[in-house]
């Protein structure tokens, strides 16, 4: 099935282990376009994405930066960003732009490529935030009407956190779709080599969430997230 109005926008930098996954699982959703946006890889990213069909163009390094770029340079009516250490459902997926209609965009179920207790206990948590306060995180694979998008002027070029800040400011104008299909996400970032370290790596990133929500810079709450 055709999805020839959206346009997938993968950022990426030092991804060559798992951009060809990425790339060939937004393929299956047969896209308008897939875009790679590297940020100054040293290895060989960018010519694997291009082996792999999809459009490459060169960016500053930072995942709204590169973001952005790439939300520029695409054509589609509906803008998905995926994560380049993130694989789509491989259930055949459709989504026609009526399909959007109430919703300014859309995301989906979170799972990890890792089934220990603690990577699925993070996993439920996750899923069960997003769905019930619309709060999905980039893992989640994002849609955004592409007005919606212009509408609120991208993403804030933060060091981090422009994803929780760019679905706050979307859902001033509607809401985003839940799509019961799981993407599947890298446990790396929250897999630290000790027990139940994704648990507690979780916790800590909800605490810089509800800080930044409240309204502490993503400049201050970066050191905690290192």
């Amino acid at each position: 099935m055709e999805n020839k109005s959206i346009s997938v926008i993968i950022p990426s930098f030092n991804e060559e282990r798992r951009i060809r996954a990425c790339i060939e699982s937004a393929q299956r959703i047969n896209p308008l376009e897939v875009i790679v946006v590297d940020g100054g890889s040293t290895d060989r990213t960018c010519e694997i994405a291009q082996e792999a069909g999809a459009i490459v163009i060169r960016s500053s390094k930072g995942r709204g930066i590169q973001m952005n770029k790439g939300a520029s340079f695409a054509k589609g009516k509906v803008l998905l960003f995926l994560h380049a250490d993130t694989i789509m459902p491989e259930t055949e997926i459709s989504f026609p732009l009526e399909s959007f209609h109430s919703y300014i965009g859309a995301f989906f179920a979170l799972k990890f490529d890792d089934n220990s207790l603690s990577t699925r206990l993070v996993e439920i948590f996750a899923n069960l935030r997003a769905r019930l306060f619309s709060l999905p995180y980039g893992d989640q694979a994002i849609f955004i009407k592409r007005d919606i998008f212009k509408k609120i002027g991208g993403f804030k070029e933060y060091p981090f956190l422009e994803d929780i800040d760019l679905v706050m400011r979307a859902r001033k104008f509607g809401r985003l779709k839940y799509i019961p299909l799981k993407v599947i996400a890298s446990s790396r970032r929250i897999k630290k080599g000790y027990p139940f370290s994704p648990i507690f790596v979780s916790l800590r990133n909800v605490v810089i969430a509800l800080l930044f929500i409240l309204g502490v810079g993503p400049s201050n709450l970066a050191k905690l997230y290192k």
